[in-house]
């Protein structure tokens, strides 16, 4: 799938990466007119300049001392990554 603004097709599928960050990241992310508490809203990570597919990806299999280790697949990262990404505003 292309996501907007990028040249290229990213692996990934938005609408199961959304499931995954309701299910996952919810709690502390907005995601939708779903209010997390204390992280960031998804999209504006999406928008911040330095984010891109390859900055999430390395982001998630990061330890972060807020943030609890998923333990994702990598098909799952990129499913969450694809949906993060579709967030950017044009």
């Amino acid at each position: 799938m292309i996501i907007p603004g990028y040249a290229q097709d990213l692996p990934g599928d938005i609408q199961f990466g959304k499931r995954l960050a309701e299910v996952w990241c919810g709690s502390c992310h907005r995601i939708d007119s779903n209010i997390g508490v204390g992280a960031p809203d998804f999209e504006a990570i999406a928008n911040m300049p330095s984010t891109t597919a390859l900055s999430l990806k390395v982001f998630l299999r990061t330890s972060h001392h807020n943030m609890p280790d998923l333990h994702m697949k990598d098909s799952e990262a990129d499913d969450l990554i694809a949906f993060i990404l579709s967030l950017r505003k044009q």
